[in-house]
């Protein structure tokens, strides 16, 4: 479904409050979507989780539950937290979330592990700032971004890290492809035209090329197009504070290809809230 929030266009798994058929119908609306961040078994990149929790469990201590508690089975993800890890204390302080470890600080501070920590805790909603502690001390928090491209054999978006200074940085950067060729973007030949943040609201307008081999890929892979341009927005949404939202403009086509991406297109876009549908992963195993 679609919702209005703070006048940005948003997909939602779920309706707050709602009683409607809908909802009494399928489940996965009565709870509260987390994301987690697991390994890739084949490679070096995090998996993005998108799980559905019982509400009255969708809390910060419940979202750290589940990360030690792992991938579900069968859906070729590892854990990169340590066997016989334990959270010792969990605080939401306004908007300052403070988690506490017992466990092995150097198995901790791995770097994929640092990052799949410090990328869970983060995408709680009501995070703007994450400390991690392991036995009181401070665990570094990565400073290297994640960029999110596609799997398209199995059809899931992989986080890889990226260096960039600014949104504009980050944008090139995409626009540049993935490293590893197993994962896609969009075409290289797609440009950035024009850049711009608006202050007041936290939108970044991206207005970008439309080239032919953009409208074949569209034509070609109108599923794959549209992971892609998720991944692109999930990227540039959540590595700087100052950007909340994202307009993609393709030299003002109102759709890719033929129809393909419609509701993503020239208007504002949050981060989306499901990123990886757990209940799908695993079906494409290789």
């Amino acid at each position: 479904m679609t919702l209005l929030v703070g006048g940005f266009l948003a997909r939602s798994l779920v309706t707050e409050g709602s009683d409607s058929v809908l909802v009494r119908w399928l489940p996965w609306l009565q709870k509260t979507p987390i994301t987690l961040y697991f390994g890739d078994v084949s490679g070096d990149g995090l998996i993005p989780v998108s799980r559905a929790l019982p509400r009255d469990e969708a809390t910060p201590q419940g979202l750290v539950d589940a990360l030690l508690a792992g991938p579900s089975a069968g859906v070729g993800l590892r854990n990169l937290v340590p066997r016989g890890t334990t959270v010792t204390a969990v605080t939401l302080v306004g908007s300052a979330l403070s988690v506490d470890f017992s466990g092995d600080f150097m198995e901790l501070s791995a770097p994929l592990t640092r990052r799949a920590l410090f990328a869970t805790l983060r995408s709680w909603p009501d995070a703007e700032t994450v400390a991690i502690t392991v036995g009181g001390t401070a665990l570094e928090e990565p400073t290297d971004l994640l960029v999110y491209f596609y799997d398209e054999p199995r059809d899931m978006l992989v986080a890889q890290s990226g260096s960039a200074l600014d949104p504009r940085e980050l944008a090139t950067l995409f626009l540049r492809g993935p490293a590893d060729p197993r994962l896609i973007g969009l075409p290289t030949d797609v440009t950035l035209n024009s850049f711009g943040v608006n202050p007041a609201n936290g939108l970044l307008t991206l207005e970008m090329s439309y080239v032919p081999s953009l409208r074949q890929f569209a034509l070609d892979h109108p599923e794959a197009v549209r992971r892609v341009l998720e991944g692109f927005i999930a990227t540039m949404t959540t590595a700087f504070p100052q950007v909340d939202a994202v307009y993609l403009d393709f030299e003002g086509h109102a759709t890719l290809g033929l129809g393909q991406c419609a509701d993503m297109l020239r208007s504002a876009q949050l981060t989306p809230e499901t990123l990886n549908d757990e209940r799908l992963l695993g079906r494409y195993l290789g």
